[in-house]
């Protein structure tokens, strides 16, 4: 079988989904969980909001560095799928995993996500 980078990238993830599962944890695997956060995302939100709010989410529901995982791997898959892989894609996930280590509730967790992408110019 021939590996091709997205499907390394998938594999990567797959090779957490053994993690431990806490009582706000959404899905035992980091993918499922990933998913599950990415799927309660207000409606209404811009591609930076989008990947602010949901690597803050995924930091914060499943866990920090599943967040870093997931916002890398998805740009990984736009970069060899034909997505648009942005570096701003990054900054915003960048964003999003320090508004999760500074606040807790999913209102604080927008505000700080639109703040920090105004600060940033985005």
């Amino acid at each position: 079988m021939i590996c091709r980078p997205a499907n390394a990238a998938s594999a990567l993830l797959l090779l957490l989904a053994g993690c431990a599962t806490g009582p706000e944890r959404p899905a035992a695997s980091t993918v499922g969980c990933a998913q599950a956060v990415v799927a309660t995302l207000p409606p209404g939100l811009n591609d930076l909001e989008k990947h602010c709010l949901a690597s803050a989410g995924i930091a914060q529901r499943c866990s920090p560095s599943e967040a870093w995982l997931a916002g890398w791997g998805k740009e990984l898959q736009d970069a060899l799928g034909g997505g648009d892989a942005s570096r701003r894609d990054l900054d915003a996930n960048r964003h999003g995993r320090q508004c999760a280590a500074e606040h807790e509730a999913p209102e604080a967790l927008a505000d700080c996500c639109r703040r920090a992408l105004a600060a940033a110019g985005e």
